[in-house]
């Protein structure tokens, strides 16, 4: 019993450990563990491929369609006259054929009343797919913005760490020059006060860093224990290639939310276009070649050749006349084609009003498509626009923050130096390195912006994709 007991304590104990040892998650798997397993995402990709489905279903009604059809008849029978003996046939007993064709079908209905439906499919399919891009976009932002709210939230910590060892020194070296007498034990109590200040906000900083590293997990979707392998420096990659005006002409064509105002167009004027269907025919074409066979035929047809020849022979023996050979009959045959077309003309006599309605309410679907298609390329462009003076903005608000931290941590060393050479109070060391910390800060912070300012630039231009977006930070 204390063997298994012990067993199950070693057990119990090995298992964080090995759950520690798992590989730290990066950026791009969190996010691609996160779209894999959002119910929202999973809804909205299930209705794009149920709407797919659809278009190919509708295009395969619209457009010729070329089947292929293996067939193999085999009855057999006996007394049974069926619907033969009206006309005083009898059926043959044993009945087999087979037949093997290419053949095609087309409905080509009035006015393209099958691509109307068309259009209308497309632009549901489109539509599903600018929902799919925006849960999908939504799920990147938010476990993109929680990671990097875990690495400055980590940076943040450090920076704490370092401020406390800073105000760690500086007590140090008050304690040496009170008892050099060079400064009075106020000074001790002074920088004792301001190391335990720093000590304080680095245990708020490390909850603040476990909290925002459970919430990246509970937003990824995997266990609160996971580690994540957060960058101790924040990447700044660059912008995009090309002028503001490039980028917003590039999301003109490949924003999800234009090329659905697009389609949607597209398919409110080929639905005013078949408001003429009446004045045109349906056609119903069918065409197909192949080869027929049947055995049961040729059998019977040899069977009688057979009885002919030998009733034939029978006289001839009786005349010493020499036998006639018994032919064989051909299997197989020549094959066949057959096309067919049947055209129908509708022409509405009394309506009650049914055409003159319709034709108002296509116009207004195509004026409401195109004020629609408008506003969402004007609110692409207006995006775009935003987006990237958004990210320039923070690009060089990081570069002047680059410039305040090396300042303000130079300026820190220098006071530091100086309070232990006596030339300045320690007031004034505490001032340098309050300064110091805030530029610091503010570095971190400016980082994390310009960071959350490339990703919304790359999602506003549309070419790249959840994924892609995070691709090199």
């Amino acid at each position: 019993m204390r063997g298994i007991l012990l067993a199950l304590a070693c057990a119990t104990a090995a298992v964080p450990a090995v759950a520690d040892a798992r590989a730290p998650i990066t950026l791009q798997e969190a996010v691609s563990y996160a779209l894999t397993h959002d119910a929202t995402v999973a809804a909205k990709y299930a209705a794009v491929t149920a709407q797919a489905h659809a278009v190919a279903v509708q295009e395969g009604q619209t457009f010729p369609t070329v089947n292929g059809t293996l067939q193999s008849i085999l009855q057999k029978q006996s007394n049974y006259g069926g619907v033969y003996q009206l006309i005083g046939a009898t059926p043959q007993s044993n009945f087999s054929q087979n037949t093997a064709s290419v053949g095609t079908s087309y409905m080509l209905n009035a006015a393209g009343l099958g691509l109307i439906q068309l259009a209308a499919a497309n632009a549901t399919l489109a539509s599903t797919r600018e929902d799919l891009a925006r849960s999908e976009d939504l799920v990147a932002s938010n476990v993109t913005d929680a990671f990097f709210n875990v690495a400055q939230k980590d940076a943040l910590v450090a920076l704490d760490r370092s401020d406390l060892s800073y105000q760690n020194a500086l007590v140090s070296a008050a304690r040496l020059k009170e008892q050099a007498g060079a400064v009075a034990g106020v000074d001790v109590l002074r920088a004792r006060v301001a190391q335990a200040k720093s000590a304080s906000p680095l245990v708020g900083a490390r909850a603040d860093a476990d909290n925002a590293r459970e919430a990246l997990a509970h937003s990824v979707g995997v266990p609160l224990s996971t580690r994540f392998a957060t960058p101790s420096i924040i990447p700044e990659p660059a912008l995009p290639n090309g002028t503001i005006d490039t980028l917003a002409s590039i999301a003109m064509a490949q924003r999800p939310d234009v090329v659905s105002a697009r389609k949607a167009l597209l398919s409110a004027r080929e639905t005013r276009r078949g408001w003429l269907r009446e004045f045109f025919p349906s056609l119903q074409i069918s065409a197909s070649f192949g080869n027929q066979y049947s055995p049961t035929e040729t059998v019977a047809l040899q069977q009688q050749l057979d009885a002919q020849i030998a009733q034939q022979n029978q006289l001839r023996s009786v005349l010493h006349l020499p036998p006639l050979p018994f032919p064989v009959v051909s299997h197989g045959s020549p094959g066949f084609w057959q096309i067919g077309l049947t055209s129908t003309f509708t022409l509405p006599i009394v309506d009650y009003g049914q055409r003159r309605t319709e034709r108002v309410n296509d116009e207004a679907q195509v004026a409401s498509a195109e004020a629609a298609l408008a506003a969402t390329i004007s609110q692409a462009e207006v995006d775009v626009r935003e987006q990237y003076r958004a990210a320039q903005t923070a690009q060089a608000q990081l570069a002047y923050a680059k410039q305040e931290a090396e300042l303000g941590a130079e300026s820190a060393r220098i006071a530091q130096l100086q309070y232990r050479s006596g030339v300045i109070a320690l007031a004034d060391v505490f001032q340098a390195q309050q300064t110091s910390v805030q530029a610091q800060t503010d570095l971190i912070d400016a980082r994390v912006s310009y960071v959350d300012a490339l990703v919304a630039l790359r999602v506003a231009i549309g070419t790249y994709g959840p994924r892609s977006a995070v691709a090199d930070l």
